[in-house]
């Protein structure tokens, strides 16, 4: 299948699902509103997500761990399965320290990689810069105002992360739509062209 081909596939399959498509970035916009509404509730609910799936990591990792016969593999399985399912058990057991030392680990994130950002934008001067340059920058003051204000921006930092990156997740979604909607099936081959 050559590239025009497979354009053309995508702008059709995404012109006939143009409609769940809109419904799943209305339903992400509704849960966002929500979320800014009720940052802790929003905050809890990450937390416990991440719990879940550090759970099912671990058990996979432990189910790894015994189908792999070489030494090396087992050991860095198990220990990495270990790891991960008390990591989720803790979080359950004490969401509160969870969310604490996730909201640290947030801030930190925001700092570091913002600081690269700004760094790598203002080195290399490519074109755009100034919009990574600005991103970094607005990365690092971020973090500093979550890691100023903990543990107390514990309650509100990871719901409101979440909620805003529904939003904007829902918006990117409803957008896609509308522009599946308006599309030929032949926009995408003609456009590869």
């Amino acid at each position: 299948m050559t590239n025009v081909d497979s354009a053309a596939a995508a702008s059709g399959e995404l012109k006939a699902s143009w409609g769940w498509l809109l419904g799943w970035g209305l339903l992400l916009i509704l849960v966002g509103f929500i979320g800014l509404s009720y940052e802790f509730l929003a905050t809890a609910v990450a937390v416990d997500v991440i719990g879940l799936f550090l759970v099912a990591l671990g058990v996979i990792e432990l189910v790894q761990a015994f189908r792999h016969h070489r030494v090396s593999s087992f050991f860095l399985f198990l220990v990495g399965g270990l790891a991960s399912f008390v990591a989720g058990i803790l979080l359950w057991m004490r969401p509160l320290a969870g969310i604490a030392v996730l909201t640290l680990l947030m801030a930190s994130y925001f700092l570091v990689v913002g600081s690269f950002r700004l760094v790598g934008s203002l080195v290399n001067r490519h074109p755009g810069w100034g919009w990574g340059a600005f991103s970094g920058l607005a990365g690092m003051v971020l973090g500093f105002m979550i890691w100023a204000e903990w543990p107390s921006s514990s309650v509100w930092a990871i719901g409101l992360f979440v909620a805003v990156s529904m939003l904007f997740q829902g918006w990117n979604y409803v957008m896609l739509a509308m522009l599946a909607k308006r599309a030929k099936p032949t926009d995408g081959a003609v456009a590869a062209t």
